[in-house]
């Protein structure tokens, strides 16, 4: 995950989509292309139709609360937009993901939800989601449009109308809640559902972020929170006029947050001055204060999407581009010039010095974990 780290799967689907954003990936060239995704095909279970990569495949996993099931189904989340990036698509079915298809096993799945924990289960609604899209779009199932339907109808009952989110009708704090919503509503703006109380949701969101800037509950933002947050805010920024300026002024506040936690070698870290280690899978550590794939990627998407909202600065100038299927770091863009610039930044500057270091970061990582 970090440049003398273990080789893992997550890296390669990571660094695919950093590349991305950066408008850098079709420079690597057809055949590197070609060869990356046959190698994040070689690590697709033929009998399920998981991407099991070897932080998986050779590790026992430890962590209390990820389980087996979860982590497949993550990695699995990651690898599908890596390879459509790639111009590939998997080697094999999802097989693993057909029984969603079936209303009344979806149904049994769904009211199983925890909402004590919807940060974990948040994700689990997103992966399901993105797995019956991937099955009706690619797989050409048409049993997926009904799938899709019934677990959009399962959240619009379940949403808090006080918070626009899940699990704070008295199971978790309106934090966790965010921090898992940001995922399902993903769902929402992929297949243009239209999202309930979005007032409450900028009201709820604001709240919670910090005067640094960040949003991770303990101040000093955090890759994952900081991106659940400013993408719910992002995208309400575009389906509704309600505080707008304060949004503003957050995305602000959280650029120069994010900016601050990046390192000398134009990557960033997760948080700063703490070691790093994905859901507890131990290939993928990294010292503290040293770049890493997973924040540098959720962290250049953070700056991706909030360039979408303040056009007056040079982050909204790089030439951003967003995965192109549903998943995490999906997102639709929008004609920038139909709304009005906003205030100028007096810290306009400060990211344009900085902006392409993280493709030397990707470029030194890529020869070292991908092929």
């Amino acid at each position: 995950m970090c440049e003398e780290g273990e080789v893992t799967l997550y890296s390669s689907c990571f660094a695919v989509m950093t590349l991305h954003y950066l408008g850098e990936l079709s420079s690597c060239g057809d055949v590197m292309l070609r060869s990356w995704a046959d190698y994040i095909n070689t690590w697709q279970d033929p009998e399920t139709g998981y991407f099991l990569g070897p932080e998986i495949k050779t590790e026992e996993l430890t962590s209390p609360k990820h389980d087996y099931e979860h982590i497949a189904m993550h990695l699995t989340a990651h690898a599908l937009p890596a390879l459509d990036l790639l111009g590939s698509r998997p080697a094999h079915p999802l097989r693993f993901a057909k029984d969603f298809l079936h209303l009344p096993y979806l149904r049994e799945w769904l009211d199983r939800r925890d909402w004590t924990d919807a940060w974990l289960e948040g994700n689990n609604l997103l992966f399901v989601g993105q797995f019956l899209i991937h099955l009706r779009d690619v797989e050409q199932m048409e049993e997926g449009k009904a799938a899709i339907r019934f677990l959009l109808q399962w959240l619009n009952s379940r949403v808090d109308p006080r918070t626009g989110l899940w699990g704070t009708d008295g199971y978790c704090t309106p934090f966790v809640a965010m921090c898992g919503g940001y995922h399902q509503l993903l769902l929402y703006y992929y297949e243009d559902e239209d999202v309930h109380h979005k007032e409450r949701l900028v009201d709820t969101v604001l709240s919670l972020q910090h005067p640094d800037g960040g949003f991770q509950s303990r101040g000093g933002g955090g890759a994952c929170e900081d991106v659940d947050a400013v993408d719910i805010l992002v995208n309400m920024y575009k389906r509704t006029l309600y505080r707008r300026t304060d949004t503003r002024i957050a995305l602000r506040k959280a650029m120069r947050s994010i900016l601050s936690c990046r390192m000398d070698d134009g990557g960033f870290v997760y948080r700063v001055g703490e070691p790093f280690v994905h859901m507890g899978i131990r290939k993928t550590r990294s010292p503290k204060d040293r770049s890493n794939l997973f924040a540098t990627w959720f962290r250049v998407h953070t700056l991706a999407l909030i360039g979408e909202v303040l056009t007056d600065h040079p982050v909204s100038r790089v030439g951003w581009k967003f995965n192109d299927r549903c998943s995490m770091g999906w997102h639709r863009p929008w004609n920038k010039e139909t709304h009005a610039l906003s205030c100028r930044d007096r810290y306009g500057d400060f990211l344009r010095l900085g902006i392409a270091k993280p493709r030397r970061l990707i470029g030194k990582l890529i020869n070292r974990i991908s092929l």
